[in-house]
């Protein structure tokens, strides 16, 4: 008499049983990933994956829940295929994570809880990666936490208008305005001074008469100035000068930055005139001037993305000199978006339309384009220099979504799934730095209120982990 089926028949109905429920499991959970891509606000990513997924598995678990020969399962095997479905979770939910492709989130913000006086000037970063935030009434620390550090309060009667670009040695110099008024232009470097980032204490300031141009920059440890009828080099750490160059008569210093041992500052004149000249950033000694394109005067927007290799922005392009000044080619770009640009050695990457717009970059040597990428037709909004070695990091947005590009410098490829960034509580002005160790950081700078809609200050962004 016989007891049953065979064992043969029995194990193989158990391991059918097993991988039945084991596939049911992560139908159900791409059931509800799928509902959840489909709800509103939900980035539809991994959407188009699912939809191919699904049915195949409902069709595989159809077919081993009807193959299975019918016999008892026993209170093990049960126990067996629902801790196996519930192990075979984990791949299926990293196989939905692959799908949807990286994604990001606001993990931590800081907002402004009290009235704001001042409006936003500019960002400076220390060697730690903290933040100093410039506004009219002052700058302030804010540190990898979220936390806001020291205040240090502009000078009574004055007002921040300008921040140097860099802060070598987390020495930061500062630009201020007689008044209470905000931004840069006339009145701009009336008082000058450094601060060392680290403790928020000014280490020096000077009273001078403002140029009417750009006021301030730093290179190694020479701070930049540029006063009424010259651009001064002072000592960095303690504010004595140490050389003086005399600008014409009529003229204003409308850009100036430096590096190494090189400074470079383009005079603009009155009668339309403008010079780029080249000093020694120890002794101010000119090494060469060049003459610009007319049309350079008061009014017009010039720039120094580079200043090794020489290359100066002006409204029709980027120009590119040798180190003895002369001429050896342009990037032709133009327009707002173009204003976006990064560079890195001998590299200028920037935005540019027309019939294939998207992300080029040049060589700051000759101007000839290296590569172009297209960013699947979004706009570009940020560039910033990504946290792996020969990375640009590119903020798009289309569609009301938001992404972050991750391309190899030298070849403007990809190196991996653009991340969604989602609900970015972003200004229309605003910094991003995405190479520091706590994930990508945005700074607003659109004027504040302490209204309850009110954007952050600062905010960090993390890689999602959950739906």
């Amino acid at each position: 008499m016989e007891n049953g089926p065979p064992w043969r028949e029995r194990l193989f109905a158990y391991l059918l049983f097993v991988g039945a429920t084991a596939l049911t499991g992560v139908l159900v959970l791409y059931l509800a990933l799928f509902a959840h891509l489909a709800s509103a606000h939900v980035h539809p990513r991994g959407r188009g994956w699912l939809a191919l997924f699904i049915p195949l598995l409902a069709i595989a678990g159809i077919l081993l829940w009807r193959s299975r020969p019918r016999t008892r399962v026993p209170v093990p095997v049960k126990a067996l295929a629902v801790f196996l479905a519930l192990a075979v979770l984990l791949p299926g939910w990293q196989a939905y994570a692959w799908m949807r492709g990286p994604q990001m989130y606001v993990w931590t913000w800081l907002q402004p809880m009290e009235p704001v006086p001042g409006q936003p000037v500019g960002v400076l970063r220390t060697r730690a990666s903290e933040l100093v935030r410039a506004r009219t009434d002052g700058l302030y620390l804010i540190n990898s936490e979220g936390r806001s550090g020291w205040r240090l309060p502009a000078p009574e009667g004055t007002s921040v208008c300008e921040l140097s670009r860099s802060a070598p040695e987390d020495t930061g110099i500062v630009a201020y305005r007689r008044g209470d008024g905000g931004g840069t232009g006339a009145g701009c470097g009336a008082q000058v001074a450094a601060v060392d980032l680290y403790s928020g204490r000014t280490l020096w300031s000077k009273d001078l008469a403002p140029g009417g141009g750009q006021a301030v920059a730093v290179v190694g440890g020479t701070a930049l100035a540029a006063a009424e009828g010259a651009l001064l080099g002072l000592d960095a750490r303690e504010g004595r000068e140490r050389w003086r160059i005399e600008i014409p008569q009529g003229c204003t210093v409308g850009a100036v930055d430096g590096a190494g041992d090189r400074i470079l500052y383009v005079e603009r004149c009155a009668d339309g005139a403008a010079r780029l000249t080249a000093a020694d950033a120890r002794t101010g000694a000119r090494a060469w001037q060049s003459s610009l394109p007319p049309g350079l005067g008061p009014a017009g927007e010039v720039r120094i993305p580079s200043v090794q290799p020489v290359a100066v922005r002006v409204p029709d392009g980027v120009l590119l000199f040798d180190d003895s000044g002369h001429g050896r080619g342009t990037i032709p770009v133009s327009g707002p978006q173009e204003d976006l640009s990064s560079t890195d050695g001998d590299l200028l990457i920037t935005p540019v339309q027309g019939k294939s717009p998207g992300l080029s970059a040049y060589s700051l040597t000759d101007g000839r384009r290296l590569w172009h990428t297209g960013l699947g037709g979004e706009q570009p909004r940020a560039l910033a220099r990504g946290k792996g070695t020969g990375e640009v990091d590119v903020l798009t947005a289309r569609g009301g979504w938001t992404y972050l590009w991750r391309l190899d410098e030298r070849t403007g490829r990809r190196r991996e799934q653009p991340a969604v960034l989602r609900d970015m509580p972003l200004a229309a002005r605003f910094k991003m730095y995405t190479d520091t160790p706590d994930g990508p950081t945005f700074v607003n700078l659109d004027p504040e209120t302490n209204a309850p809609t009110a954007l952050p200050t600062v905010f960090w962004m993390a890689p999602v982990l959950g739906w």
